[in-house]
């Protein structure tokens, strides 16, 4: 998918959003170095109060259940595990940037949480759970940015099909999609390249990754508006990839996704 061409206007739009903010994205990247230890997470984390806050919220949830009652911060960190922590600590660069309290971009960041929770746990090598778990967290990056910068524009899409749009009703009214300008942002942001095709390429999956990412997206899509998650209208592009393995997925998607509700209600 050529990621570079875009209409003028939503081009002007990209080019207007700045980069991420640096201590968030800084502990984002430290818990990404497989050196990073507890202790330079707290100590990077302990200067900023939001993140601190939603670690400590999530610690303390019910999903936890902490029989010895509430626990301190780095008490939290071990309950939650750092890839949570790097969830909340990108989320928040991302949302600190759009400054965007709406109701549909609320709603968008927790289904960006569930397919991020939800994909990460249909592999097994570190590397491949680490691009899950990023390329799913931002796999609507492009939808943001519509949201934000074209509300006037987008939100009536989504009222139209009472749902998010899909990329053909999109190209039809704003000659671009929220694939191909998901992936132009993660480039100006310096994300790796494996993630911007991700981003990319995540309604037409051209590699296994991308298509697991297809495929958590379209089954929690279904399950989150009360739906069977049978997705057998789009199977043809992700069975090709996983022949014997396609109705094992859907079942450990669906699994994980109940299992995980509580918490993303915390994180959203």
């Amino acid at each position: 998918m050529d990621v570079e061409y875009l209409p003028m206007q939503i081009e002007e739009h990209i080019d207007s959003i700045p980069t991420l903010e640096s201590s968030r994205m800084r502990l984002f990247r430290v818990i990404q170095d497989q050196g990073a230890n507890l202790e330079d997470v707290e100590r990077i984390i302990s200067t900023d109060p939001a993140i601190v806050a939603k670690v400590m919220k999530l610690a303390n949830s019910s999903f936890y259940r902490h029989s010895s009652g509430p626990v301190g911060l780095q008490q939290s960190l071990l309950t939650i595990g750092l890839e949570m922590v790097k969830c909340i600590a990108l989320s928040l660069a991302i949302i600190e940037t759009f400054k965007s309290d709406a109701g549909l971009f609320k709603m968008l960041w927790r289904h960006s949480y569930a397919v991020a929770l939800a994909g990460s746990s249909l592999v097994r090598s570190k590397q491949e759970r680490e691009m899950l778990f990023t390329g799913g967290l931002l796999h609507d990056l492009g939808r943001m940015v519509l949201l934000c910068r074209m509300p006037q524009d987008y939100a009536p899409l989504y009222e139209l099909e009472n749902t998010w749009p899909d990329v053909g009703l999109e190209q039809e009214v704003l000659l671009t999609d929220h694939a191909r300008i998901g992936g132009i942002l993660a480039r100006k942001w310096h994300f790796p390249e494996e993630i911007v095709h991700i981003i990319a390429s995540h309604h037409l999956p051209k590699d296994r990754i991308s298509a697991l990412v297809c495929l958590t997206d379209l089954v929690v899509s279904r399950l989150e508006r009360g739906f069977s998650p049978d997705v057998d209208e789009h199977a043809a592009m992700i069975f090709r990839f996983f022949p014997t393995e396609y109705k094992d997925l859907v079942n450990a998607v669906i699994q994980r996704y109940n299992t995980t509700t509580a918490i993303v209600e915390n994180l959203g």
